[in-house]
């Protein structure tokens, strides 16, 4: 087992399809616009996603994700847990803050187990 996966609170499940992604920094830069992005992977606690460009950790972000067959989209806040470039794509885990927004609506879509209701 890598000392990645050591760390992680709940287990990661692979994005549904056609989920949509908006993000921007918590406090943005005025020449920054928000990025749409792929998400590669879920847990109760964060997302792996796929970036057009480097992003620093410990940035603070914020999200509005879409899961399919649903009606509106989830506001989210979280900070960049990492971000590396291991096969030449920039790929970022966001650590979430189910404390903020619709924090707790995100949790109570995932079981006891910690894995996303199908």
């Amino acid at each position: 087992m890598s000392s990645q996966e050591e760390h992680r609170h709940f287990p990661r499940s692979r994005a549904p399809r056609n989920v949509s992604l908006t993000l921007q920094r918590e406090t943005p830069e005025a020449d920054t616009a928000p990025l749409h992005l792929l998400c590669r992977d879920v847990s109760r606690a964060g997302l792996g996603v796929i970036m057009p460009y480097s992003i620093t950790p410990d940035t603070d972000v914020e999200l509005w994700i879409r899961l399919p067959e649903e009606a509106g989209d989830l506001h989210l806040y979280g900070t960049v847990a990492w971000c590396a470039a291991p096969d030449g794509e920039w790929q970022a885990g966001i650590a979430l803050n189910l404390e903020r927004s619709d924090g707790a609506a995100w949790a109570a879509r995932f079981d006891h187990r910690g894995r996303l209701h199908a």
